[in-house]
């Protein structure tokens, strides 16, 4: 059975989602068994990327997918470069319901381009009973902090499940839930009527785990979770520091108590998703020249 990681990677005005995709394509070949590497990205992106990278080196299928223009304008969110630096740009996550069809591997993790692959943790999920696993249980890298809003879509609402990685093996279970995540998609405000999410922005993490309660018999957690502890991750106003190996990066952790003010943190040989977009970038070429 052929096996592969699938990320998708649209850029925008201020953000090289592309570049993201290839350093955390350096560093699956790094840390974990399979390497086979697809990325679906756009021409715009592809061309801009390219002219400082040769992306083939790193990643060996890119599939071309053009953006929708009028999804690109709508789906505007907040990014931020640490409480310093606040922008409004496109997020374009679009395509990324239709990572089934996409897919050329018949076992795929599908992995956000920002959650930064430091460990083999993920070789646990192939050739895994389960035919689709992603978590609902995840923890901030600093344990004093805690955002309940991540927890649930809405606070007497159902839980949700994190779509950053998702592992499925093509079947029919999988082929329903992407396409219940592609319903969700389309009828986006009749399901945003039922569930109760705020806000006007699109989110994998939304749709995915309405999928999940629906196919999951509307039960909570009925689907399985990846074979890892958790999954953990930064926030975006914490700031990265310097990656002194393809295993470990030292970050700056803003104060929960005092905003603005950070902390250092060493973190080795744990994946970890990185909020702050800006800060990937800013050691992009230490570690794809490591």
């Amino acid at each position: 059975m052929s096996k592969g990681f699938l990320m998708f990677a649209h850029n925008n005005d201020e953000i090289d989602y592309l570049k993201l995709a290839v350093v955390n394509a350096m560093l699956i070949k790094q840390n974990c068994d399979i390497h086979d590497i697809t990325v679906v990205t756009n021409q715009a992106s592809y061309d801009y990327t390219s002219k400082n990278i040769k992306v083939e080196d790193y990643i060996n299928n890119i599939i071309i997918s053009e953006k929708d223009k009028t999804f690109k304008s709508a789906n505007q969110r907040i990014y931020k470069d640490t409480s310093h630096k606040t922008e409004v740009l496109s997020f374009y996550n679009k395509d990324r319901a239709d990572a089934y069809e996409l897919s050329p591997y018949d076992e795929t993790i599908l992995v956000d381009a920002d959650y930064l692959i430091l460990s083999d943790a993920l070789n646990n999920c192939w050739g895994h009973n389960n035919e689709l696993m992603m978590n609902w249980s995840y923890e901030d890298i600093m344990y004093e902090r805690d955002d309940p809003t991540l927890r649930k879509l809405h606070p007497v609402g159902i839980t949700m499940y994190w779509a950053t990685v998702v592992y499925f093996k093509k079947g029919n279970f999988a082929e329903q839930f992407f396409n219940t995540v592609k319903h969700v998609r389309e009828e986006r405000q009749y399901y945003q009527s039922i569930y109760k999410w705020p806000g006007n922005l699109y989110r994998n993490d939304y749709s995915f785990s309405i999928a999940a309660h629906m196919l999951g018999g509307f039960k909570d957690k009925a689907i399985p979770q990846l074979p890892l502890p958790t999954l953990y991750k930064t926030f975006d106003t914490d700031d990265v520091h310097s990656a002194p190996a393809k295993n470990e990066i030292i970050f700056y952790l803003e104060k929960p108590k005092s905003l603005g003010d950070f902390m250092i943190c060493k973190w080795k040989g744990v994946d970890i998703h990185v909020m702050n977009k800006w800060a990937i970038n800013r050691i992009s070429e230490d570690l794809l020249s490591a």
